[in-house]
């Protein structure tokens, strides 16, 4: 998984009852394995920074008010390759 690290990755973004809400992109900062998030379910999660939208006017802020980085489960993230293919990590 320490792979990730370093690489441009789309994220899907999902509501609460599982419907696509949209995308985002940016750059895996760090990993973490196995992290309880929520009782009995662990998940492994990557760090992503400098998180763009697509839109200047309205940036990405994560559940704690911080602009451009979160955590996110790695199944819901794709990395997008220097030649423009994208390969899906799960």
């Amino acid at each position: 998984m320490y792979h990730f690290i370093g690489k441009q990755v789309r994220v899907h973004l999902y509501s609460r009852e599982g419907i696509a809400v949209g995308s985002i992109t940016g750059r895996v900062a760090d990993i973490a394995k196995a992290v309880e998030v929520a009782d009995g379910m662990k998940k492994d999660l990557v760090f992503v920074v400098d998180i763009q939208t697509g839109d200047p006017e309205h940036p990405y802020k994560n559940s704690a008010g911080l602009e451009g980085e979160s955590w996110f489960a790695v199944q819901d993230i794709e990395i997008i390759t220097e030649a423009g293919h994208k390969i899906f990590s799960n």
